[in-house]
């Protein structure tokens, strides 16, 4: 592969990953989003276990042991009493698991951050500012990969359809999504450095790939994705022979796997109660099934250009997903066997390893639910792999056009395989279409639909509606857009203005409601015909179907207590609210989302009715 190094034109390279950043600057103006705001608490001493009853309220400590300042806050604690004195006080939601834990190891990302509030406090500018050097650290890390293992015309190419892919746009443009390019660009330079110490006896590069490992890992639990490619070079792309050489090459990397298991453990880091996370040794049978439904999902992105995120705005289309992702896996490997022969050993040798990293970089996402970010580190193998397709259509439509002007010739047997490759011309036109032609305008535009929906959070923040609930114990009966339902309340903190004593979301189900008051005290909550309540994505996120909530359950909230009346296998579809006072009390303020906005919710009489209709939120929910 030496040869080719001096294809890869550096006057090029340098103009892909210059192109690249500049797509991305947009995100400078898109503000704080989402867990933005609780990493922004966090850095001010204010976090949600601060808030948890104190001893002289409880009775009991609590456990500080669960919230160190070395690594990043969780945001749910798995400690029942606290998770219970929380959701009381309207933190959480009320179907929250009392058990519920979601803490990551990410001590490097979150220093970062810290660093950020010390420098520029609440001006996101230069949060984003910072997160575009770690994004061209990453182009930068992933050019020097590719100039070590693919021709010059390919590895460009290959570079260029990573730098432009809009499923980048979350890692740059969400702050708190910032960990996985903390994670990506150390590992990247280990691989590197890695490459090196195998292909060229550079012996600085097998330490320097660990310490680039160790870093990554410090920066996220995303690094093991990035990590999977060189598990997969030492596998199927090193150039040595035997089981012993291999393992001596993987010695460091299973060496850090031991640590970082154990120190994660240590720390407390982990999920449990929660749907949206499946943990392979907890519940093999789940992750497997995961396996086979959200991988393709993901492939369904990263080839045929069809958004992951569809898997949870529009839930009907998951079998869709699925099917298109088998489809365009195997699309992909007859179009890769279709032009494999035209191959040199040393791209066959890349491309395969590569593809290989690839899937075992998905490996790791499986636990969560599908999305177009999960695909930004299996996303580089497919580059490879989408190049040479892409490379290769290129090349034979131009043959085709000059032999058609007579300026070139194929005799017998070649001529008759360009005639047969129209099915590669096809491909080829549809691969560059999606992934480089539709997928800047696509990255523009998320960065855009970011923006509007920081300005419509805001906005809604600042309304009169809200403004009219300050100090008051507020419940949002229905509203099934998270924006407003779950994150609003760290928005009007983060904006220091009068805020409600609390607020508590009755039902984020995607359905049509109907509220009944049975008596003075007493709301109940009823989904229309074929729904359920806690079965959409943000209610998984507090409660796994494991504990599901069933007909006679309750839970005491404080305000009030929840009791499940009626429901099926799926969830709930029935719920009374008993609330501790009346419901006219001028401590209470019952706010809907309705007709695209929040209003204030009149509540029916004792006896009657309402109904409520689904409309979108701000954040498309």
């Amino acid at each position: 592969m030496h040869g080719d190094h001096r294809r890869f034109r550096p006057s090029i390279h340098a103009g892909i990953i210059v192109l690249g950043v500049l797509l991305l600057t947009p995100s400078l103006w898109s503000g704080f989003w989402l867990d933005d705001f609780f990493y922004i608490a966090a850095c001010e001493g204010e976090t949600l276990v601060s808030r948890a009853e104190t001893p002289s309220e409880a009775g009991a400590p609590v456990d500080r042991r669960r919230d160190p300042s070395w690594k990043q806050l969780p945001f749910f604690v798995g400690d029942e009493r606290v998770t219970a004195g929380l959701a009381e006080q309207g933190h959480y939601p009320w179907w929250i698991h009392d058990s519920l834990l979601i803490a990551v190891f990410r001590p490097l990302a979150m220093l970062l951050i810290r660093i950020d509030h010390a420098l520029f406090g609440h001006g996101a500018v230069g949060y984003h500012l910072h997160s575009l050097v770690w994004w061209l650290a990453t182009l930068l890390a992933w050019g020097f990969v590719l100039r070590r293992v693919l021709p010059g015309a390919v590895g460009l190419l290959a570079l260029l359809l990573f730098a432009i892919d809009d499923v980048h746009v979350l890692p740059v443009a969400w702050i708190a999504n910032r960990n996985a390019l903390v994670a990506l660009a150390p590992v990247l330079l280990a691989l590197w450095a890695h490459i090196r110490w195998r292909e060229d006896g550079w012996r600085p590069g097998r330490w320097l790939a660990a310490a680039g490992m160790a870093v990554g890992l410090l920066g996220s639990e995303i690094a093991l994705s990035a990590i999977a490619y060189l598990v997969a070079y030492e596998l199927c792309g090193a150039p040595v022979k035997g089981a012993r050489a291999r393992c001596a090459g993987l010695a460091p990397v299973f060496a850090l796997g031991i640590v970082y298991i154990v120190v994660y453990r240590l720390a407390g880091c982990g999920t449990a109660g929660c749907g949206l996370y499946v943990h392979p040794l907890h519940d093999p049978v789940r992750f497997l099934i995961r396996a086979v439904t959200n991988i393709p999902t993901l492939l369904t992105s990263g080839i045929a250009g069809i958004s992951a995120d569809f898997w949870f705005v529009v839930p009907a289309s998951r079998p869709i997903l699925v099917a298109a992702g088998y489809a365009a896996l195997g699309g992909l490997l007859v179009l890769l066997r279709g032009v494999w022969s035209d191959l040199d050993a040393g791209h066959r040798r890349a491309v395969r390893w590569l593809l290989c990293g690839s899937g075992l970089a998905m490996l790791p996402t499986v636990g969560t639910f599908p999305s177009d970010r999960m695909v930004f580190i299996p996303g580089m193998g497919l580059a490879a792999a989408l190049a040479t397709v892409l490379l290769h259509a290129w090349r034979s439509w131009r043959g085709r056009h000059a032999r058609r002007l007579g300026r070139a010739g194929r005799a017998g047997r070649n001529e008759r395989r360009v005639r047969r490759r129209w099915w590669l011309w096809v491909a080829g036109g549809w691969l560059a279409l999606v992934h480089l032609a539709l997928a800047p305008f696509f990255s523009i535009y998320i960065q855009r639909v970011i923006h509007q929906q920081t300005v419509w959070s805001r906005e809604i923040a600042c309304s009169q509606v809200v403004h009219d609930a300050r100090d008051k114990q507020t419940v949002l009966i229905y509203c099934p857009d998270y924006l407003v339902a779950l994150y609003l309340p760290m928005l009007i903190d983060f904006l220091e203005i009068p805020a409600p004593a609390s607020w508590r979301t009755l039902s984020l189900a995607p359905y049509a409601h109907t509220l009944r008051r049975p008596a003075p005290r007493i709301l109940e909550l009823e989904v229309a015909a074929g729904g359920v309540m806690l079965r959409s994505v943000f209610e998984e996120l507090y409660r796994d179907r494991q504990h599901q909530l069933r007909p006679g359950d309750g839970l005491d909230r404080g305000l009030f207590r929840a009791e499940i009346l009626a429901g099926t296998d799926d969830g709930p579809s029935r719920v009374a609210f008993h609330f501790d006072r009346d419901l006219d009390d001028p401590s209470l303020e019952f706010l809907v989302w309705q007709g695209g906005e929040l209003r204030p919710a009149v509540l029916p009489a004792v006896g009657d009715t309402v109904s409520y209709t689904w409309s979108v939120g701000p954040g498309g929910f």
